[in-house]
């Protein structure tokens, strides 16, 4: 009899297990929650696997524009394009230093320059170019710039590569270990294909069998002056001023009338009509209340002057004597251009 009452008192307590829900949201989480662990991870690694490709691609294509931007001369910035005027590549680079052999003969391309990046040791016009574009890498990415000429079309390529941190797993399913970006970029300079041209019309049928490409070469002499701005001046008076400028503008001397009937003597008036001041010991209270009113009526009258151009010449280093930037922006309101000489 006691046998029995165990035997039912097992069989209610399966069969209320069977039955009860208790313990079934536990149950259910425990074995859904690693599936959601292991897509929320994969997700996870594939957006950041295709956001360092997307910026690994963007870096390739940058520098390479910025290589072809600053190609026709070495010393531009890659990021602004400022340059000294006085620091350039010389004359005749491009016929020289550009990947162009045999200029007088069948004038074919010497083929590709590639260096790596980032690089600091090259030698090389061409080279030294190229490895401009280490300093645009950020840390860790790497790769290589190239440079071909075929004549007609300029060419820099640009490849980089970035190693990427994952799991065995997603190596294995993603067949890469590194991130990589690649884009062509052509050189386009219209003062390059105007010269090529003209040299190809005009030089090459009177040259070509004259001379040797040797010779050809001895004669492209780069220019020895390095300072383009010229002659220095030193200006020690007002008329020495005046005198000066009459010979940089061309213009001359005369005398006009305002509408006030005030009289107006211009130092140095152009072809164009444009009136030219030296001022050299004016204070700005005599140019405010004497100068600038007479100017100013004659570029309201418009008729005997088409222009005015204020030029101010330092005493010093020091610049004493220039006018302030407020009396400057207010000149420049008043239509009056205002030009500083060192």
């Amino acid at each position: 009899m006691r046998l029995v009452q165990q035997r039912a008192v097992r069989h209610r307590r399966l069969r209320s297990f069977r039955v009860s829900e208790e313990g079934s949201f536990t149950l259910e989480a425990s074995l859904v929650f690693p599936l959601i662990l292991i897509c929320t991870v994969t997700l996870l690694f594939v957006g950041m696997y295709a956001y360092q490709s997307v910026f690994v691609q963007q870096l390739a294509r940058t520098t390479a524009e910025r290589l072809a931007f600053t190609w026709n001369n070495s010393h531009k910035d890659l990021v602004t394009g400022n340059f000294n005027p006085n620091d350039t590549d010389g004359l005749y680079w491009r016929l020289t230093h550009d990947n162009v052999s045999d200029l007088f003969g069948m004038l074919s391309g010497s083929g590709t320059t590639e260096v790596k990046i980032p690089s600091s040791n090259n030698s090389g016009h061409v080279e030294n170019k190229l490895t401009k574009s280490s300093a645009l890498l950020p840390h860790g990415v790497t790769g290589s710039a190239k440079y071909a000429n075929y004549l007609f079309d300029h060419q820099i390529e640009v490849k980089l590569k970035n190693s990427f941190l994952m799991p065995d797993l997603f190596k294995r399913w993603l067949d890469s270990e590194q991130t990589t970006g690649r884009a062509v970029s052509h050189v386009v300079e219209p003062v390059e294909l105007i010269r090529l041209t003209d040299i190809t019309r005009t030089y090459f049928k009177a040259i070509k069998g004259r001379i040797s490409p040797q010779k050809a070469r001895d004669a492209l002499v780069e220019p020895t002056q390095d300072n383009l701005s010229g002659p220095s001046v030193t200006i020690k008076s007002e008329r020495q001023a005046a005198a000066y400028l009459k010979s940089l503008v061309g213009g001359t001397e005369v005398i006009l009338t305002t509408t006030s009937g005030k009289s107006r003597t211009v130092d140095a008036l152009d072809a164009r009509g444009i009136g030219h001041q030296a001022f050299y010991n004016m204070t700005e209270f005599q140019l405010r209340t004497e100068q600038m009113p007479k100017d100013i009526e004659l570029l309201n009258e418009g008729a005997q002057v088409k222009g005015i151009v204020w030029h101010f010449f330092k005493k010093d280093t020091s610049g004493k004597g220039m006018p302030s930037n407020s009396f400057r922006k207010e000149l420049e309101r008043k239509g009056i251009v205002v030009v500083i000489h060192n």
